[in-house]
């Protein structure tokens, strides 16, 4: 029996890592674009912020440096967060085990995260918020787990739980809450403020520990600066459009993510067909999440277990409400306490009525065959095109509709000498990645010239580009046209909206030519 067990085990983990597969292939979008561009900056010495800026924070590039110090390639970024997230599930899985006493929602827990993760739209991957799961999941373990001793095992473990929650602030601002969040729970649950103490100490170290990075390395004007970016842009909506934001759109953006930001093409590749069956799972899941949620506060041995992993997933619903929008991957947090709460429904299975005792067993059946039959198309594309063909990460790329940023890099890596800098004015932040040419400037994309809302930030970050631009004169200077990178950009016009910038450029070079959607130009000998 034990060696058909370790069989049917084998085989289930190896059906799991066949249907993340295919996102080794994906081709960057314009955040895993930022986070790459901004990672080779920090691999070769660079420090964030005062060499590379991203609206986000710095941990995210830092594991894109990790990833590509052997290779830097988009695969190997994809083939990381692959890594990642099978680790986040496993982590998942021995919190689901530990908080509702059974190693099937341990099993439940840890294959629902991995199916939601591996089945993501090649946008959502490899993305902030990804990455900061495995804190969130982290934290939560550690705080969990403090409960179970009341020696000096307790002090480490809240500590511990406190210094991953701390930790989140390095990925996004606003996920710091869940600092918070879990200082809450153990004052509750400990009854005593040293409880709480201890996770925010936890919590101040790693906080005070990215802080002395900025510092030591002459940046702290520069996150004083992206944080007043931040909050310009994070905390300016009035109430009443915050609540018609709730009431309307964000429940848009919900069905929108079940429907469409888990389904792995999201327009870049439209020769794989996208199969619409059984929701994706994600009906299901969410009728196992609420059975767990359920199952779990009727059940006096398991209350404060739900109520935790409910107050988990409560933080990530209000983190989303506080950024004041949502993209379809901001949803990406709500998974790990989302499939958390879906093991509990299999903390017992003995119910007196039948029915009671198929109800998990069955959603959870349909919930895989729906994230598998999502994938499927997916996983026959990946052999087709790997295996079967033989074809190259570079082929694969030009077959997509992100083609246009992967011939630039292709110009710019074979008429610019490694030495050279270039810059590229648009949202196309991936071509620094792929052409391995360093920026002339510390902005890997422009969109915070249209959208920063605080005109003295806006104004200090457009003198920051051109103080680089003019230190480092870039061989090439790059537009890209209208309606391109999307609809509805423009960034001639910003350009020609930053009257110094646009100068600077009109003085010092000539137009050479086009490549697809973008304008050259070559610097004046």
């Amino acid at each position: 029996m034990r060696v058909i067990a370790l069989g049917l085990a084998m085989l289930a983990a190896l059906g799991l890592t066949a249907i993340g597969l295919p996102q080794v292939w994906y081709p960057m979008w314009f955040d895993q674009g930022a986070f790459a561009a901004c990672g080779d900056v920090l691999r070769r010495g660079g420090v964030f912020l005062r060499d590379c800026w991203d609206v986000r924070g710095p941990l995210t590039p830092a594991l894109y440096a990790l990833a590509t110090a052997l290779e830097p390639t988009q695969p190997a970024v994809f083939a990381f967060n692959l890594a990642w997230q099978a680790t986040s599930a496993t982590l998942l899985g021995v919190l689901a085990w530990r908080m509702f006493g059974s190693r099937l929602s341990g099993m439940v827990a840890g294959a629902l995260l991995w199916l939601t993760m591996a089945t993501l739209n090649y946008w959502s991957v490899a993305q902030a918020e990804g990455f900061a799961n495995l804190c969130f999941i982290a934290a939560t373990l550690c705080v969990w787990e403090a409960g179970r001793f009341i020696d000096r095992r307790q002090t480490r473990w809240l500590f511990a739980g406190g210094a991953f929650a701390g930790a989140l602030f390095w990925f996004k601002y606003p996920f710091a809450l869940y600092a918070i969040v879990l200082m809450v729970w153990a004052l509750a649950q400990r009854r005593h403020i040293g409880a709480a103490a201890l996770v925010g100490a936890g919590a101040a170290l790693t906080t005070a520990l990215g802080s002395a990075y900025f510092l030591i390395n002459g940046a702290l004007e520069d996150l004083l600066l992206h944080l007043s970016y931040a909050i310009a842009n994070f905390h300016n909506k009035p109430l009443d459009e915050r609540w018609a934001w709730l009431t309307g759109l964000f429940w848009v953006e919900i069905t929108t993510f079940v429907q469409i930001g888990s389904t792995p093409t999201a327009g870049f590749k439209d020769t794989v067909p996208q199969v619409q069956s059984l929701g994706r799972g994600y009906p299901f899941i969410m009728l196992l999440v609420a059975l767990g949620a359920v199952r779990s506060m009727w059940s006096g041995t398991r209350r404060e277990a739900g109520r935790l992993a409910v107050l988990w997933l409560l933080t990530t619903m209000l983190l989303n409400l506080w950024q004041g929008h949502s993209y379809r991957y901001h949803f990406i947090i709500w998974l790990p306490p989302m499939a958390l709460l879906a093991g509990a429904a299999f903390a017992d299975l003995r119910p007196a009525r039948l029915i009671a005792r198929l109800a998990a067993p069955a959603l959870f059946v349909a919930a895989v065959a729906g994230q598998v039959l999502a994938m499927w198309p997916w996983m026959r594309d990946a052999y087709d095109n790997v295996v079967v063909q033989g074809k190259s990460p570079h082929t694969l790329h030009l077959e997509t509709k992100e083609a246009a940023q992967l011939l630039l890099a292709e110009f710019l890596r074979d008429n610019a000498a490694p030495a050279d800098r270039v810059a590229v004015f648009s949202d196309t932040p991936v071509v620094y990645f792929l052409a391995q040419r360093q920026n002339a400037t510390r902005f890997p994309y422009l969109r915070w010239a249209d959208e920063s809302r605080d005109a003295d930030v806006r104004a200090a970050l457009a003198e920051a580009y051109l103080s680089d631009l003019t230190r480092n004169p870039p061989r090439f200077f790059v537009l890209s046209r209208d309606g391109f990178p999307w609809a509805s950009a423009r960034f001639i016009e910003t350009w020609k909206g930053m009257p110094d910038v646009h100068r600077f450029v009109e003085d010092n070079y000539e137009y050479i030519g086009e490549n697809g959607p973008y304008i050259l130009f070559h610097r004046r000998t």
